[in-house]
């Protein structure tokens, strides 16, 4: 049975107000850690352990219900298969250019990865330091599942309750916002983004598949960025 206009106007409210407190506080922290550890830590708990605490302690309601599943529409899987497809030449392209060759992979701006980086672009990381560069990977791979869970999960399905399509826009600017410091092509382009995975998410009734996609791009262009300076240095 559906939930009355009372109940889900109670849980987008709620929602609006812990995303709010959220984004404002990786706002704050995520330029001043001082480690990639301590990163990765402060954003599992401000984007999967505050959001999902609040689901099943405030509302009261199974994860599912905010998109935390697989999905059920192949379809959807089919198109964020076509998606990353076309996304490769973007990639490429991309990787190039020197804004993003000096930021990724941003691991290289953190001192627990010095050894996988001390000789580069000269060596590729993930041949100095193979297991290093796996963790890194794997770990922010967990940190994107997390990301994606907070804006296409949690606020896409808290928000929609109340705002309806309206909640994709919503989410897309809080993730464009967190992009800040980031290279500004890619601050732009991160709204366009959140609408596509919003969509996506929404029509799977799921926020994994856009999980998948967006981990699988970004392991992909670190690739393309050590290959890329490797041949420019």
């Amino acid at each position: 049975m559906g939930l009355g206009p009372a109940k889900n106007r109670y849980i987008a409210v709620g929602v609006a107000f812990v995303g709010a407190a959220v984004v404002a506080l990786l706002w704050k922290f995520n330029p001043y850690a001082r480690s990639y550890n301590e990163y990765i830590v402060g954003n599992l708990i401000g984007l999967f352990l505050i959001p999902m605490l609040s689901v099943l302690l405030v509302f009261r309601m199974e994860p599912q219900e905010f998109g935390f599943g697989l999905g059920s529409s192949k379809r959807v899987w089919l198109v964020s298969g076509l998606l990353f497809a076309g996304l490769i030449v973007v990639l490429v392209i991309v990787s190039r250019w020197q804004s993003f060759q000096s930021y990724y992979p941003l691991f290289k701006h953190y001192p627990e990865f010095r050894e996988a980086f001390a000789n580069y672009p000269q060596v590729n990381p993930f041949t100095q330091a193979p297991m290093l560069m796996l963790y890194a990977e794997l770990s922010y791979g967990l940190y994107l599942f997390c990301w994606e869970w907070f804006f296409r999960g949690y606020l896409l399905f808290g928000l929609s309750r109340l705002i309806g399509w309206a909640a994709v826009l919503v989410q897309a600017a809080a993730f464009a916002l967190l992009h800040y410091g980031k290279p500004p092509i890619e601050v732009i382009a991160s709204f366009g983004s959140g609408v596509i995975l919003g969509m996506i998410a929404l029509s799977a009734k799921s926020f994994v598949p856009g999980f998948v996609l967006h981990w699988a791009a970004s392991v992909l262009f670190d690739f393309l960025v050590v290959v890329g300076r490797a041949h420019h240095s």
